[in-house]
């Protein structure tokens, strides 16, 4: 099967980083796959270092000119701007819309056109089709989730330390602030790391949070990390305090994978890839007092945070990791998009 991803972000954020997962599940299980990213910005060389094999700079025409050439079964896009211009531009191709933010879907005219003319919506999480996030649509949605890499990201035979590893840009929707809360109830040698950019508040002021609470000595604030794994490497515990957002939650797949019990707040997508006591625990978003409970627990009884631990490595390479997404993308293109007999993966011919 031949398919054609692209995604016109100049940015690493969702929508990069679910285009840039979706080929590598695709490519890992044989498929012919191009990824086609904007020429200027960062997107393609970060595209490249993450393993992607075919990696195509270009603009909107370039994109119709490989597309032409390239003849692909299904042409799978990540944003907007790209499924108006496959859309108007590229009618007979068939064509899937891939969401991987709560944006709500369009409504009008020119809308509606486009959205004829695309053959598959797709949803990392289920949550986002029961709660109507396709809108009017009357064509076909799936449900694909959000992958990991469960070799990158996989348990570290060093010995845990006693920190609690959290990931995440600094918007208070990320509820960094309930964690910090809850660390006035840990025991004294126990750690926090908050990794993550400023974004609408600084870690200045959540430092100035945690002083005023008395903790600041306990809970550090590293930046973004161009690489997560030694801090879940050396982490006992994985949280995840979201008040809201989380279509998918990267951070807590790849802690998942790392082996790390994690501690997530009920909301959206983290609902779809947690089994409450089983691979981790929930608690009601906000609630400071019933995570600093869960992460006592934990502190106290760490055979249960190994077999959470255990158990959530196990269910994320079952459910998400790349050559079972790919599956899925496989399955999903085949069922909505593909004529029969033509979804064929290069490894069986």
């Amino acid at each position: 099967m031949r398919v054609i991803i692209t995604v016109n972000c100049r940015w690493w954020n969702a929508a990069a980083q679910g285009a840039v997962m979706q080929a590598l599940a695709l490519s890992r299980i044989g498929h012919d796959v191009l990824l086609q990213v904007p020429s200027t910005g960062p997107l393609a060389g970060m595209a490249r270092s993450s393993g992607v094999g075919t990696v195509i700079p270009g603009n909107v025409w370039s994109f119709m000119a490989l597309a032409r050439r390239y003849r692909p079964d299904a042409i799978c896009v990540h944003r907007g701007e790209g499924q108006a211009a496959a859309a108007v531009l590229l009618p007979g191709v068939p064509l899937v819309r891939v969401r991987n933010d709560q944006r709500r879907a369009s409504r009008g005219f020119l809308w509606r056109l486009v959205d004829r003319r695309t053959s598959l919506v797709v949803f990392p999480s289920p949550f986002m089709a029961a709660r109507g996030f396709q809108g009017e649509r009357l064509g076909a949605v799936d449900v694909v989730p959000f992958p990991v890499d469960t070799g990158r990201f996989s348990p570290s035979l060093l010995p845990r330390e006693k920190v609690v590893a959290s990931l995440g840009r600094l918007s208070p929707v990320k509820g960094h602030r309930v964690l910090i809360k809850a660390m006035t109830l840990m025991p004294r040698d126990w750690r926090a790391v908050i990794a993550g950019e400023n974004d609408q508040q600084t870690s200045a002021e959540l430092v100035e949070y945690a002083e005023s609470l008395g903790v600041n000595d306990r809970i550090s604030f590293p930046g973004r990390l161009p690489d997560v794994r030694p801090l879940l490497a050396r982490a006992s515990i994985g949280v995840v305090t979201s008040l809201g957002s989380e279509v998918v939650s990267r951070a807590g797949l790849e802690m998942m994978s790392s082996g790390l019990p994690l501690l997530a707040a009920a909301t959206n997508g983290l609902c779809d890839i947690v089994r409450d006591g089983v691979t981790g625990l929930f608690h009601s978003p906000g609630n400071h007092g019933q995570l600093a409970a869960q992460m006592l627990h934990l502190a106290e009884n760490p055979e249960v945070g190994c077999y959470l631990g255990a158990k959530a490595r196990e269910y994320v390479c079952r459910e998400f990791s790349l050559e079972s997404v790919g599956k899925k993308w496989e399955q999903a293109l085949a069922r909505w998009c593909i004529t029969p007999g033509s979804a064929i993966r290069k490894a069986d011919i």
